[in-house]
């Protein structure tokens, strides 16, 4: 029986990370893939269907030979809000993050259309926490497309204790949007969840 492993990236994986990233958006898109490799302070985590039978070379489906890619989320840590403002995509304005001593910005939360409900969001999304946790983050962000599909991050960051601190409507029609079905509900949506103190690590590097 295939089991879910979640991993570290490999460099073979970028383009299957970027198909799988791609499919979630509309037709013609295409979407670079930064796997953090050589920088510390930021943590892609992959989770793979380890044994799969149609992953035996590099492409779309997956990396090495034995894994499928199911999904990806990346942690990047910001010490000051104007650096988080800088990266989200949504927002560009610092003054609607709480104050915190280490930001952690999650990226790229995507889940392959044929996994969802198996738990891999979540999964990733709480191994992220604690590795922004050991490395000192306090708090906990992403800027985030709401949809009216099944799988709409909102329904996993109320989950986890995120509280949706503003939002903002995207203004599109129906034939235009890749996720709903009738009127386009789309939201820009802001998403913050504070570490309580016994959570963090009192003695973690910032480097």
């Amino acid at each position: 029986m295939d089991e879910i492993a979640i991993r570290d990236p490999r460099p073979d994986d970028a383009e299957a990370l970027e198909a799988l990233i791609t499919s979630h958006f509309s037709e013609g898109s295409s979407y670079g893939v930064d796997l953090g490799l050589d920088d510390p302070t930021y943590h892609v985590l992959v989770a793979v269907e380890a044994g799969a039978e149609d992953a035996g070379e590099t492409g779309a489906e997956g990396g090495r030979e034995g894994d499928r890619i199911l999904g990806v989320m990346a942690l990047r840590e910001l010490a000051s809000p104007d650096a988080v403002a800088d990266e989200m995509y949504f927002f560009d304005d610092p003054d609607l993050l709480p104050d915190a001593g280490l930001y952690g910005h999650l990226e790229m939360g995507y889940v392959r259309p044929d996994a969802t409900g198996r738990g891999i969001g979540s999964r990733l999304l709480e191994r992220l926490h604690a590795v922004g946790a050991d490395r000192g983050v306090d708090c906990f962000l992403a800027d985030s497309w709401y949809h009216g599909g099944d799988d709409s991050p909102e329904k996993l960051f109320d989950a986890h204790g995120y509280e949706t601190v503003h939002r903002d409507p995207i203004e599109r029609s129906a034939d235009e949007c890749p996720k709903c079905e009738g009127e386009c509900v789309c939201e820009g949506a802001l998403a913050v969840r504070r570490v309580a103190d016994d959570e963090v690590d009192p003695g973690a590097g910032r480097s």
